[in-house]
């Protein structure tokens, strides 16, 4: 059963961000609506949550001020996560907006070790050293300045420590109150603080209802492929170290299906690199 659920998830996850890359490079020249298009991606796994109950119990348990913090946890840091990873993508290819993102794994460990009680190691601050090394290796693109990059490589780097405060918010919301109740209150918390963000700025994006469907869908299995593998193995660490295997499988696949292939041996070697990090960190 888990050795399928990875399956899923490495199917989604590749696919998800693959089909991000390829609308943001095809359909929409000047990068505009890119919060309005986070807020529909959300709001359509949102809605495809409220099946969630069906499959496991919706209860809500634990101290209700505990909980609206959590939300709230989830609601910024997961309109945060979308939008600056939506906004960057144009400018950022595929396999380095993998891995870039993947700092949420140490970030997640340092976090799930204070909030969740979850331990760290010594090789887990090797393997982050790693890492940090890994994506300097792949950077060389957007580096302007010996340790400097451009805003759309801060940005995407931006969008993995918010991915990492989301991440631990909603493991708790789900170890408090449930898988149902715990993944609906901090998508839908996302998905609130993103319409808010829509209606202040008044964005409007360029992309056509099934464009917007497709790219909804496609998230709402990513996300969903990833809440089951945490609620079935229980380790937040493992869970995360595990999965960053599709950080090799990225460059590959970008190189073929969107032909991103600049450059490419530095960047199999840094993925490379960021699995081993990555693997001292389970």
């Amino acid at each position: 059963m888990i050795f399928f659920e990875y399956l899923f998830y490495f199917v989604a996850a590749s696919a998800s961000p693959l089909q991000r890359r390829w609308l943001a490079k095809t359909k929409n020249i000047e990068n505009k609506g890119q919060i309005n298009l986070s807020f529909w991606v959300v709001f359509i796994g949102a809605i495809l949550s409220l099946s969630f109950p069906f499959f496991s119990d919706f209860f809500i348990s634990g101290n209700k001020f505990y909980l609206i913090f959590l939300a709230f946890i989830c609601g910024i840091a997961g309109a945060g996560t979308s939008v600056f990873s939506y906004i960057a993508q144009k400018h950022v290819e595929a396999g380095i907006s993998t891995l870039v993102s993947n700092i949420y794994t140490p970030i997640t460990i340092i976090l799930a070790t204070i909030f969740l009680h979850e331990k760290l190691t010594f090789l887990q601050i090797i393997g982050t050293i790693l890492l940090l090394f890994a994506i300097l290796l792949i950077s060389k693109k957007h580096r302007i300045g010996k340790f400097s990059f451009d805003k759309y490589f801060l940005l995407m780097l931006s969008s993995g420590v918010m991915l990492a405060f989301l991440l631990v918010a909603e493991r708790a919301l789900v170890k408090t109150t449930g898988f149902s109740a715990g993944t609906m209150i901090s998508w839908w918390s996302t998905c609130l603080f993103l319409g808010v963000a829509t209606f202040l700025t008044k964005n409007k994006n360029q992309y056509s209802k099934k464009d917007i469907t497709i790219t909804g869908v496609l998230k709402f299995l990513q996300n969903l492929s990833w809440v089951i593998l945490v609620f079935t193995v229980g380790n937040l660490s493992l869970v995360s170290s595990v999965t960053t295997f599709k950080v090799i499988i990225m460059f590959i696949l970008a190189a073929v299906f969107l032909k991103e292939k600049q450059d490419l041996p530095r960047k199999i070697l840094g993925s490379v690199i960021a699995v081993a990090g990555l693997l001292l960190m389970k």
